[in-house]
């Protein structure tokens, strides 16, 4: 009996479009005589699953099943493809978690600690475990760009922490 994939994508990140295109990557090279793969779209507004015609079914969140016009499908595993939040932060790892459904993600606490990066950065130093050289800021922060030069050096790049 073939297993009820369901690869998740989307999210609310600037890069909903790659994760679009990641999962149906995803989708296309899942072996079909092993699997049954399913999209699913992840929004802020809505979760549904998003057949081969384009037609919209809504994901029941207090399972994560989806109800289509002649079956209710329950999925066997999750395949994450979603880059940035909810789905590299931790939270749909929590989700899956409670729900006890297999997931393709690392557990929540290593999610939401490599997010963040500050808070990931500490944990690293703390095991004498090298790391770049980081100059963090917050958002009420003076920049003074000479300073920073002289401590993190050039080229360097600029990250977001959340």
């Amino acid at each position: 009996m073939k297993q009820n994939i369901a690869i998740i994508m989307g999210g609310f990140s600037s890069e909903y479009g790659i994760s679009l295109k990641s999962g149906q990557v995803v989708f296309e090279h899942l072996p079909k005589d092993l699997y049954n793969a399913y999209c699913i779209h992840i929004t802020k507004d809505k979760w549904v699953y998003v057949d081969a015609e384009n037609k919209e079914f809504p994901v029941n969140m207090s399972d994560f099943s989806v109800q289509t016009e002649d079956q209710i499908i329950h999925f066997d595993c999750v395949f994450n493809a979603i880059h940035g939040a909810p789905g590299e932060d931790g939270f749909m790892q929590a989700y899956f978690n409670l729900l006890k459904l297999p997931h393709t993600s690392c557990d929540m606490y290593q999610a939401a600690l490599t997010f963040n990066k500050r808070d990931c950065l500490n944990v690293l130093k703390a095991y004498d475990i090298p790391t770049a050289v980081s100059y963090p800021l917050n958002k009420k922060d003076t920049v003074y760009p000479k300073e920073i030069i002289n401590r993190v050096g050039l080229p360097c790049f600029v990250k977001a922490n959340r």
